[in-house]
């Protein structure tokens, strides 16, 4: 009887520190992922370069915009891109999340306005690096679509850019 009960609580203590093992690898991942996601907080100055799709074609010249990621994955961006002009085009506010190995990805949408009433939407979706310069990142495609006020898709684009953090 007292072998078994022996056995029954050495069972119980490698249970409970395989448990704890676990757990302390979990926290130290959500710390890495914590720390890492924390590398593209704040405001960005970027430069973004247009680009045809298909033949790599740079499209006008390049122009700046501003990216603020904020913690919990929420961004804004305001662009100063020449191409809306009549047309006014709002802040694209939007999400973003940690990838792995210092990549990022996100998404922001924006409103387009002609005289006060909705033309279209725009919507970018990205990958963001940031290379061994914590204070710097690139973006190698980013897939540019504007939709009707109805969600149909209008025309689509391809997009480059640098980031500089703003300091």
């Amino acid at each position: 009887m007292k072998s078994k009960l022996w056995k029954a609580l050495l069972a119980l203590a490698a249970s409970a520190v395989f448990i704890l093992a676990v757990q302390r690898s979990a926290a130290a991942r959500d710390e890495d992922w914590e720390a890492a996601s924390r590398r593209l907080e704040g405001t960005w100055i970027v430069t973004v370069t247009q680009h045809d799709c298909t033949s790599g074609a740079q499209l006008g010249q390049p122009f700046q915009s501003y990216l603020t990621f904020a913690r919990g994955g929420t961004m804004t961006e305001t662009t100063s891109n020449p191409m809306f002009f009549p047309a006014l085009r709002g802040p694209g506010h939007g999400i973003w999340s940690y990838e792995g190995h210092h990549n990022y990805s996100a998404k922001s949408t924006a409103f387009i306005t002609l005289n006060g009433a909705l033309t279209s939407t725009q919507t970018i979706t990205q990958t963001i690096a940031i290379g061994d310069d914590p204070d710097q990142f690139t973006t190698t495609s980013a897939s540019v679509q504007f939709f009707d006020p109805a969600g149909n898709l209008i025309r689509s684009g391809c997009a480059a850019a640098s980031g500089q953090r703003f300091q």
